[in-house]
């Protein structure tokens, strides 16, 4: 009985390596498939090379968004919408934050009703990922702001392949009360 057990440990300790010989490579092949530098604005994804850098700069403007931290969707209204105004830097930091900002980063955004600014991300903790119905390229930021004592704003900028030469920035939602998602129709996402 004893060796039956002790064969069967040494086939478990067997498949353990295999499993984890097997996710190593996995994890190194899709490694190697995204290559890119947040900073550069340019990644190749699954052989197909992306060039952004004709949209590296700053971005600033003021949106109407639908506020739904005290509702659910089922039921907003036209008076849960609140003013924001977002400072998007493409591929770079913002150089000089609005007034109530702190720290540095790519994405601020600040509310008119309470005048609180959140930081949405870093470029440090960035990278890019294909779209999910292969149109292009979005930008993952994580490391914004704590909201607990666990949870960070995080945002996420997608570029959808379009005819036009930019169409955007906007803010598109917020999902799980902390990823900002962000739009950009151009081009360069072709």
């Amino acid at each position: 009985m004893s060796r039956v057990c002790t064969t069967a440990v040494s086939l478990y300790k067997m498949s353990n390596h295999i499993s984890f010989i097997v996710v190593l490579f996995l994890l190194l092949a899709v490694a190697l498939s995204v290559r890119g530098d947040v900073n550069d604005c340019k990644v190749s994804i699954g052989g197909k090379n992306f060039d952004l850098s004709p949209l590296k700069k700053e971005y600033s403007w003021k949106q109407s968004v639908y506020d739904t931290s005290n509702n659910v969707l089922t039921n907003i209204s036209f008076s849960d919408t609140v003013n924001v105004t977002i400072q998007l830097g493409i591929c770079q930091n913002v150089s000089s934050p609005m007034s109530g900002c702190s720290g540095s980063g790519p994405i601020f955004m600040m509310r008119s009703d309470t005048e609180k600014c959140v930081n949405l991300g870093s470029l440090n903790v960035a990278r890019f990922e294909p779209n999910p119905f292969q149109d292009g390229v979005y930008m993952d930021l994580y490391d914004g702001d704590m909201i607990d004592h666990i949870t960070r704003y995080e945002a996420r900028i997608y570029f959808v392949c379009s005819q036009s030469e930019l169409d955007g920035p906007y803010f598109e939602h917020l999902k799980d009360s902390n990823q900002a998602h962000f739009h950009v129709s151009t081009k360069y996402a072709c």
